[in-house]
């Protein structure tokens, strides 16, 4: 019978034919290549593909070596034609502590069922993607994985505020000190949070038992991708509400460097259970007559510089009853005229430093009236639980970033446990309708309520 071994390191996998004719192998390579090569988005207005010298495809396996991420898909594409498939696994990965996995391991919290699952899932595995909606308990399910492995532990973010928000929560969980590595500091314990900015140019050296990627969507960029091969780790897993873009490519990428989704929590789940609030979007029309604008023209004039939007805005702030306020935006221009017109409100940018945004978090945190506008720094990861009224005041169409941003506010709440959210049907150019019904189509597929308000 045809056959082929698979040898397998923590970070790539070689391949070899046994058994096989000429004809076997051509076969073998045709069917790697197509589980380890994806088109990226965009790829037909390539030059090098308009003009055919190239297929458009970006080949993650090159002279019989590829990802171990991808090494489970190509090994089920090669039995599914018909070859005989050996994996050595080459990996030292040390045998975890499995007593600890129980819901009263750490002091003060009681770990939920599925956070139990979800650490026996992926240690079981030792490879793989927890996808877990924003307030699954993503920092509590890491803690546990700390707690069973031996060895030193190396979480990676992206973003100052995550670095050192995790930091705290860990050694809190872990009642140990924990490491920092980034923001201008280097220090290495048995747990660390690193930051991929920092690690690229100063690479971690220590010998690791597993490394965390959390919020893992942004895996696919070239800097992460560096970090993260240039790590040694048998256990190896990626953390995000949002794993997998539906962008082949960076799908692939992602894949490559974790494994496979291993583990998935919903939003539904989360609200059917009461550990999430149930959010209701409030959907106002804005209306004029479309021009023949370039997008950035459009979102400059509807969106920036609307009077009568940013003054619905301005309203509900007024009208509604919250504890705390968040108003999301994408540019700072759109920023600072909504706090000159928003009485009371601060309005923090990623020139602000890390201490004054903790200062607007805790002013947040506190649930006193609080109204906070905010660009892109809060899109993810911080946890706001007293935010029960989000205004989406920027737009766009990425599902990502949206479900990040409702993920801001929809910690559980007293009461009704409701978020109440803000978005806008932008019917003022055909770019930014798309973009709103993109929205639009997100909140139907995971079963939000949707009301309609005034259009103005």
């Amino acid at each position: 019978m045809r056959s082929i071994t698979f040898s397998v390191d923590a970070t790539h996998t070689t391949y070899k034919f046994s058994n096989s004719s000429y004809s076997d192998i051509s076969d073998g390579l045709a069917h790697i290549r197509f589980a380890t090569s994806a088109r990226p988005d965009g790829y037909r207005f390539m030059p090098a593909y308009k003009r055919g010298a190239w297929d458009g495809y970006i080949k993650l396996c090159k002279d019989n070596i590829f990802p171990s991420g991808l090494v489970h898909r190509v090994s089920q594409i090669m039995r599914q034609a018909g070859f005989g498939v050996t994996i050595q696994d080459n990996r030292d990965i040390p045998d975890y502590n499995s007593d600890v996995i129980r819901p009263d391991v750490f002091d003060g919290i009681t770990l939920r069922d599925y956070q139990i699952d979800a650490a026996k899932r992926m240690l079981s595995h030792s490879c793989g993607i927890a996808k877990m909606a924003t307030n699954a308990g993503k920092t509590a399910i890491i803690a546990l994985l700390c707690r069973a492995l031996p060895g030193n532990v190396l979480v990676l973010t992206t973003k100052k505020d995550l670095l050192y928000q995790t930091s705290d929560r860990l050694s809190v969980r872990l009642n140990e000190p924990v490491g920092v590595v980034g923001d201008g500091k280097r220090i290495v314990r048995r747990v660390t949070v690193g930051m991929v900015q920092t690690l690229v140019k100063h690479p971690f050296n220590e010998k690791l038992t597993c490394v965390v990627f959390d919020e893992c969507h942004h895996i696919p960029s070239k800097t992460s991708q560096q970090v993260l091969f240039n790590l040694d780790a048998p256990y190896r897993f990626g953390m995000s509400g949002t794993p997998l873009r539906h962008a082949a490519l960076n799908d692939l990428v992602l894949i490559a460097s974790t494994g496979e989704v291993i583990v998935e929590v919903t939003n539904a789940d989360l609200i059917k259970s009461g550990i999430s609030a149930r959010p209701i979007i409030h959907m106002y029309g804005v209306f004029a007559v479309f021009k023949d604008q370039t997008w950035q023209e459009a979102y400059q004039t509807y969106i920036v510089d609307n009077t009568k939007r940013n003054n619905i805005i301005a309203d509900v702030l007024t009208e509604y009853d919250y504890q705390s306020a968040l108003v999301l935006v994408e540019r700072l221009a759109h920023g600072r005229a909504l706090e000159d017109l928003v009485p009371g409100s601060m309005f923090v940018n990623g020139s602000d430093d890390v201490d004054e945004r903790m200062d607007v978090l805790d002013d947040l945190r506190a649930g006193n009236g609080a109204i906070v506008i905010a660009t892109p720094i809060f899109d993810e990861g911080v946890d706001v639980p007293s935010v029960d009224l989000l205004v989406l005041a920027g737009g766009g169409k990425g599902h990502i970033r949206l479900l990040q941003r409702l993920g801001r506010g929809m910690r559980q709440k007293g009461g009704d446990n409701v978020l109440r959210v803000v978005d806008f049907v932008d019917d003022t150019s055909r770019h930014l309708l798309l973009h709103s019904l993109k929205r639009c189509e997100l909140y139907e597929q995971e079963g939000f309520e949707v009301v309609l308000g005034e259009t103005v």
